[in-house]
């Protein structure tokens, strides 16, 4: 079973995708790059993030900014660190 960040949907496939929490054990619900020693790396905004990735999506295969807006849309609502 493939899990996904809960705060950026970057697949976590192998064991240093996964963040880590503060007791230096791995987390299972963040990636490395969002979650670090049982914190976010970056306190930001919904807005902030959703802006933030359209790079990412977009080197998967979106085509422009607003089909990768438009994706990310529908998924970050969804996800544990957003659905506040």
């Amino acid at each position: 079973m493939e899990l996904f960040c809960q705060s950026c949907y970057m697949p976590m496939v192998k064991p240093e995708d996964f963040g880590t929490e503060a007791d230096g054990g791995v987390g299972q619900d963040y990636c490395c790059h969002c979650y670090q020693n049982g914190a976010f790396t970056e306190e930001q905004t919904f807005e902030e993030a959703v802006e933030g990735n359209i790079p990412f999506w977009k080197e998967e295969g979106d085509t422009s900014d607003d089909e990768a807006r438009a994706r990310i849309m529908a998924v970050f609502p969804t996800l544990k660190r957003w659905v506040n």
